[in-house]
């Protein structure tokens, strides 16, 4: 009697656990299930960005998105314009997993990312700042912190999340579009702006975070050799005529130069574009207004006309340097216009 029952309280014992390893393995299939069928955060990283900056600050993100089990992938950048393949081929291969692709770079980092998702607007974007510059998070109301930038997106999964202007640029005699998140510039500040990217100071100057500080010296450097030129632009079909023009400036938002608040009234989300241009005005004022430019109070100026507009078309009697978002794509003329609400990105509420 006594092993009957003990025969029985095995069996009963054996049966249980084998009920609770199959329940085990069926909530963990659960789970599996669950998190392959959520929607995945792609990074691209731009480990060269801010002189290896950002490849410390993804260290800090991996910490964070591992520790809050979040679903991503990662990609490094290798060569300038790799970016853009890598987020042609994620929209591509992987369409409606997609839960954003974020950029933990600089400006240009992003404007890459941008150009690869050209046929693909429904894909949402993220900005995690670790650049120098870093224009476009503070035109587009991103946090400063590369960590609050990440819980800013993490927040915001799965949620509806402002959507934004893009410009579009073509350059030359070329058929070829470029898109721009934060501005395009033509004369002095893409000289400026060039300068700037081969500079050899700019890698020292990031490691004790004055990378803002190589565009001053960049554009001291070409003052006394730039030579302002006639510029006819075209806004929405109306014709304007400038002599002796230092540089053209069509801005989606107000920021540029590591800080510079070149447009004031622009906005990201209104559908138009703004026009800034310098002219007429010698070396020594020049210099006061990119004294002023910080503030935004060189707009007062009577050598600084403002326009807005949809179209523009921008040509100059000789042949000017063209940049989007700080990279030299070519030389005037140039065709500029607005794509309204073409792309959703992760960013605080509007303070525009």
């Amino acid at each position: 009697m006594r092993d009957k029952l003990i025969d029985s309280c095995i069996n009963l014992s054996v049966k249980i656990r084998i009920e609770a390893v199959g329940t085990y393995y069926y909530i963990k299939t659960l789970r599996r299930m669950k998190v392959e069928s959520m929607k995945i955060l792609f990074f691209i990283v731009n480990k060269a960005a801010s002189n290896g900056k950002s490849l410390k600050v993804w260290e800090k993100l991996v910490r964070e998105l591992d520790k809050q089990n979040v679903n991503y992938r990662s990609f490094y950048t290798k060569s300038p314009n790799h970016a853009t393949e890598i987020a042609k081929q994620i929209a591509t291969m992987y369409e409606d997993k997609i839960e954003g692709i974020i950029v933990v770079g600089g400006d240009g980092t992003m404007n890459e990312v941008v150009n690869g998702l050209a046929k693909h607007p429904a894909v949402r974007v993220g900005f995690i700042p670790a650049g120098t510059g870093n224009d476009f998070s503070r035109g587009f109301n991103i946090p400063n912190s590369p960590i609050a930038a990440l819980k800013l997106i993490l927040r915001k999964q799965g949620r509806p999340i402002p959507q934004f202007d893009i410009g579009k640029a073509t350059i030359g005699t070329s058929s070829q579009r470029k898109l721009f998140m934060n501005s395009l510039g033509v004369g002095f500040d893409a000289e400026v702006s060039k300068l700037t990217n081969q500079s050899l100071m700019k890698k020292y100057l990031s490691v004790v975070r004055l990378g803002s500080l190589v565009y001053v010296i960049a554009l001291l450097k070409l003052l006394f050799s730039f030579v302002p030129t006639s510029v006819t632009l075209s806004i929405d079909g109306t014709i304007h005529r400038y002599q002796n023009v230092w540089f053209v400036t069509v801005s989606n938002q107000s920021f540029y130069g590591g800080g510079m608040k070149i447009s004031p009234n622009a906005r990201p989300n209104d559908g138009l574009l703004n026009i800034t241009v310098i002219h007429n005005l010698s070396k020594l004022k020049l210099l006061l207004v990119f004294g002023t430019v910080f503030f935004g109070k060189h707009v007062g100026l009577k050598e600084v006309s403002v326009h807005t507009g949809r179209e523009i078309k921008i040509d100059s009697e000789k042949p000017f340097l063209v940049h989007v978002d700080g990279e030299q794509v070519g030389h005037t003329p140039v065709v500029v216009s607005v794509d309204k609400s073409r792309i959703s990105i992760f960013s605080l509420p509007h303070k525009f």
